[in-house]
């Protein structure tokens, strides 16, 4: 039997769906690449509240790259996070030495047939890569209310990737949190990623002014090492040609000795001439001899 056209173009659809599947590790914002995959896991956000005679304990289980793993088996799956959430909110009833009670579960972001994917949004100006985004996700639909989620995330090279992230509010179904991580920030932008051009592009005025620092003491130290150099050649030429021309021996073999001997006091007279220069004391006229 032939495939009909309309199988083949629900099989077309389907890859073409396949194709554009959320990848936390090649995101393009602002046509900027970003990396999430180092946020790829579980992660579990719990807060106490205390509801005399009880306490009430809420719990976010979310994965900002795929849907969560869940409890699994361990918990009664009318306990669970519904199948396919990506973000997911469970209450429970603690009192006491009775049996804990599950009062609510559901998924605000993604859930059972859910085929939404999250939306990446951000505001740009220029070529300026955004420090900050909105990742947002649709979930189930309680008492017509559309569950939602909303996490912003902010580039901050400080922090680490471990960090978890704060539950800002949860209003009308709607549930808001800030995550700040170094992941967050642009590839090229965070100092673990190949720059390129990019990191050309990102270098600051301040980095120029440190290249001209390092280019001026390279030219200092350059100076020094010949005067350096220069003044070995001509010593050791010196000390050779007073033994094997002028066969001088101990002291004479020194080169324009008499010079070295009057050094340091040609030394101090200069200094003393710029000293009294500094201080004024010659202002023309005669001095005491």
């Amino acid at each position: 039997m032939k495939p009909s056209l309309r199988t083949f173009a629900l099989l077309m659809a389907s890859l073409s769906a396949a194709s554009a599947a959320f990848d936390c590790k090649t995101l393009k914002i602002a046509g900027h690449a970003y990396d999430l995959s180092a946020l790829a896991r579980d992660v579990t956000l719990v807060s106490n509240a205390t509801t005399p005679p009880t306490i009430t304990g809420t719990k976010y289980t979310l994965n900002p790259c795929s849907a969560i793993k869940g409890d699994g088996d361990s918990v009664p799956e009318i306990d669970r996070c519904p199948a396919d959430s990506w973000v997911c909110r469970s209450v429970t009833n603690y009192k006491g030495k009775e049996a804990n009670r599950v009062t609510e579960v559901n998924a605000v972001a993604g859930g059972p047939k859910s085929d939404r994917e999250p939306k990446i949004e951000a505001k740009t100006s220029g070529d300026d890569k955004p420090k900050e985004f909105h990742w947002k996700m649709q979930g189930i639909s309680v008492d017509k209310v559309e569950w939602k989620t909303d996490i912003k995330f902010i580039c901050d090279k400080d922090k680490k990737n471990d960090e978890l992230p704060v539950v800002k509010k949860f209003e009308d179904g709607e549930l808001e949190l800030e995550w700040r991580v170094p992941a967050a920030c642009a590839l090229g932008d965070s100092g673990d990623g190949n720059k390129g051009s990019d990191g050309e592009k990102d270098k600051k005025p301040e980095d120029d002014k440190g290249d001209d620092k390092v280019s001026g003491r390279g030219f200092f130290s350059t100076v020094f090492s010949f005067l350096f150099v220069g003044f070995v050649f001509y010593f050791v030429l010196g000390l050779l040609y007073n033994f094997f021309v002028v066969h001088a021996t101990g002291l004479d073999l020194v080169p324009n000795l008499a010079f070295w001997r009057e050094f340091p006091y040609l030394v101090m007279d200069f200094s003393q001439h710029i000293w009294d220069i500094v201080s004024g004391r010659r202002r023309g006229g005669y001095s005491v001899v």
